[in-house]
């Protein structure tokens, strides 16, 4: 099965708000046909850059690599072009144009003007509302947003190999494990 069609297949996955496995397994198989900031396939010049800061103020650069260090803005384009439907493409470019339209209402700023720490503290006040509740008809956009983004970020070999441990299973069960502080999440074999 060719990369594309992969995706293709796995489309559907996008319209929900939890991201499963296919998704991720899409994902990893059609990194080589991620554009450049410079070919952009959907977003706008304008989009692409609030969904790049979007996406790196929700996974900044730290010890590891930031969202758009491993192109989760590209992957997105990429998805919008290839995996979803006009309808959901519009929803999510209709959903980036409210985003900007309410910070600058909120802030008196453009969301990519913001200095890294307006932004996060922008972010954290949007996340106190938005994560954690259960959505059963019309999902909030930034809850979309920083899930798919999240879903991108630990489907790249960069975001996998630096925040993971891979410890295959079946293995021996150890149902009590002590976590040190830097210790990484340990992921099994899913199927």
């Amino acid at each position: 099965m060719k990369r594309r069609e992969a995706i293709h297949k796995t489309g559907w996955i996008l319209k929900s708000a939890v991201f499963g496995p296919g998704l991720v397994t899409a994902l990893q198989s059609c990194s080589s046909d991620v554009q450049t900031a410079d070919q952009l396939l959907v977003f706008s010049t304008q989009q692409y850059q609030l969904a790049k800061a979007l996406s790196d103020t929700i996974l900044p650069r730290t010890n590891s690599p930031s969202a758009s260090d491993v192109k989760v803005p590209e992957f997105m384009d990429l998805l919008l072009r290839d995996v979803l439907d006009k309808e959901a493409t519009e929803h999510l470019l209709e959903g980036l144009s409210r985003f900007e339209d309410n910070c600058g209402s909120a802030t008196g700023q453009s969301f990519i003007k913001l200095t890294p720490e307006e932004r996060n503290n922008y972010l954290v006040a949007i996340d106190r509302m938005v994560m954690g509740k259960n959505y059963t008809d019309r999902i909030p956009f930034y809850y979309t947003f920083k899930k798919l983004c999240i879903n991108i970020y630990f489907s790249t070999e960069e975001g996998i190999k630096q925040n993971l441990n891979y410890n295959p299973s079946p293995g021996a069960f150890h149902g009590d494990v002590k976590m040190e502080t830097n210790d990484l999440i340990e992921v099994g074999n899913e199927t």
